[in-house]
Order: structure tokens, then sequence, then C-alpha cells
């Protein structure tokens, strides 16, 4: 994710899953940005973000908050294998200088 630091951001992933399974997670894919835990899905929950027909999975989202801490990209699915591309992320990165 050069792309994403080389316009000053950072990405983060919130997650109910347990500690060694992100971790395990992190090994195998290589990746190098913290994956926050959330037992109980305390963040997805204070986000709006909890998934009714499956309470213990969030529904996934991704989220672009500038500098004072302002959403200014929010986009929230309901199945977990659509995701934003990164294109898509780096445009909306980009859109915060303007």
């Amino acid at each position: 994710m050069e792309a994403i630091r080389e316009r000053g951001a950072e990405l983060w992933v919130v997650s109910p899953d347990k500690v060694e399974r992100l971790r395990r997670f992190q090994e195998e894919e290589g990746i190098d940005f913290p994956i926050l835990v959330d037992p109980g899905n305390r963040v997805s929950a204070s986000w709006g973000l909890v998934n009714e027909q499956n309470p213990v999975v969030p529904h996934p989202t991704t989220a672009i908050l500038d500098r004072q801490g302002v959403i200014r990209y929010l986009r929230v699915d309901t199945d977990y294998k659509v995701r934003p591309s990164v294109g898509e992320l780096l445009e909306a990165l980009d859109e915060l200088d303007n």
C-alpha cells in the first residue's frame, strides 16, 4: 500500500477476529499495516455498522478520515467480498487535498 503512504495516509483495519487469527493472517498475506482488534464489535456498533442478520460480523466498511478526524469517504457493503478498488481509494485521498 505504498501509494497510500505516498499520499501521507495510513491504512488500518478494525476486525472482531481473535488476535491469534489476525496475526496469522498478517503473516500469511504479508500485511504490514495495523489491524486493531474489536472484541464484541464495540467500535463497529459505535459507528452503526453491526450486521442485523449476523451481529457477530460487522458490515464491511471503508472510511477515510481527514487529519481532523472528519469522515470524507465512507463505503458500507453488505457482502464481505465486495471492497473498493485501490484506485477508488487513491482518488478519494487525492480529493482531500482539493
